[in-house]
């Protein structure tokens, strides 16, 4: 028999293994200069670009190895503090910019730099709740001036900007059905302002920012002057100034769609020669302050806390007006840039976020003697917050 002969291996089979070695020792290599990156880098409590807290190291137990939340807590803590993870989210977020992504992270991406917040679908017992307990509040005070402002969302009123393809439900014919179900004939001293005819073919600057869910200090300034004529408030003597305070921000819709070229100018609104006539009390924080803005927000990530430095359970305003008249506002973070405006007509201002405050509306309004009471919300806030409710039970 003829001895076999041994094949030579081919040159392409010695390319190919030469390779796989040099992949697998990368492979290995990244892995473990990974890992010792992560070891050395100093773990961060909060990502500035996301606008949110990170994850930390989560405690070691029989507990919490045996209900799983341990292993959950770990891979959220090692993908939050991955090494460079703001770059690599900015340049996934950018990816998928190129491939035509229209939504990111629940972002809608729309035209000429606009960021959309989705629409809270309403639900209809927590409708139903709500507005029951509104109406309830104004049939017990019938003598008070009464006024609903429901800010309905970007999406509604900029829908030009949106991208192609997005559907949304109707909020005009939706917040039509709200002020019917809060009530009309029957409640006295009762206005509900209109948002969306008032905002419709504003033609004096942005209604929104691009980069955030809020609206701007110019809208807010059309609605307040409908809410003045709405309670009869004299404004012919009160002239306003307007101010560019940052040309930098980004928001919340920036931050979690990871877009990072989209900027926004924040302005503010104050009556005219109005400095020092003012005095606001944080009343949980203890503080007491002479301006409505507090501009070392301007150099944090979140600068629309430049108005009122954010959200608080709440806030008595002294104004130096000389009358009797007594303001109660419950709000989200849409009324901050707006109650300055209002600080001309009435001699107190007391502000409530109902998602901090834990008392009773009722001792309020005896203990300020309360003339007017506004609520002013934005409409995907005001759907999903169930704090109203409670603050207004009887």
């Amino acid at each position: 028999m003829k001895e076999t002969e041994q094949q030579e291996p081919k040159p392409q089979s010695k390319l190919y293994e030469a390779f796989c070695a040099v992949f697998c020792v990368l492979f290995v290599a990244g892995i473990v200069g990974i890992a010792a990156l992560q070891c050395v880098t100093p773990d961060r409590k909060q990502s500035d670009s996301e606008n949110r807290l990170l994850q930390q190291m989560p405690g070691l137990s029989l507990t919490s190895v045996t209900d799983g939340s341990f292993m959950k807590e770990l891979e959220s803590y090692l993908t939050d503090q991955f090494p460079q993870r703001d770059l690599l989210v900015r340049c996934k977020t950018y990816i998928d910019l190129l491939c035509g992504r229209q939504q990111i992270n629940g972002v809608y991406i729309g035209r000429d730099d606009y960021l959309f917040e989705p629409q809270t679908v309403p639900n209809e017992q927590q409708v139903e709740t709500i507005t029951a307990a509104i109406h309830g509040f104004c049939l017990r005070n019938p003598d008070l001036q009464k006024a609903a402002v429901i800010v309905p969302n970007a999406t509604c009123l900029l829908q030009d900007k949106l991208p192609d393809g997005v559907t949304q439900y109707d909020q005009r014919a939706f917040l039509a059905q709200l002020r019917e179900k809060v009530g009309g004939a029957d409640l006295q001293h009762y206005h509900w302002i209109n948002c969306a005819a008032v905002l419709d073919g504003a033609d004096d600057g942005q209604l929104y920012y691009r980069t955030d869910h809020h609206w701007t200090t110019r809208a807010a300034s059309r609605v307040f002057m409908e809410t003045a004529r709405a309670w009869e408030l004299d404004t012919a003597p009160v002239t306003y100034d307007f101010a560019v305070v940052s040309d930098s921000f980004q928001g919340t819709l920036a931050s979690s769609s990871g877009i990072c070229h989209i900027y926004d100018e924040i302005e503010i609104c104050v009556p005219h020669d109005s400095q020092g006539q003012y005095v606001i009390e944080y009343e949980s924080e203890n503080v007491k302050t002479a301006t409505f803005f507090d501009k070392s927000k301007l150099n944090t990530k979140n600068q629309y806390e430049v108005f009122l430095g954010g959200n608080f359970a709440k806030l008595v305003i002294a104004t130096t007006a000389q009358n009797d008249k007594t303001l109660l506002i419950c709000k989200d973070s849409y009324a901050n840039c707006m109650i300055p405006m209002f600080a001309p007509y009435f001699s107190q201002i007391v502000v409530i976020d109902p998602r901090y405050f834990n008392d009773s509306i009722d001792g309020c309004m005896q203990d300020y003697h309360v003339t007017h009471v506004l609520f002013l919300y934005n409409l995907n806030t005001f759907l999903e917050d169930k704090s109203l409710a409670d603050v207004l039970e009887d």
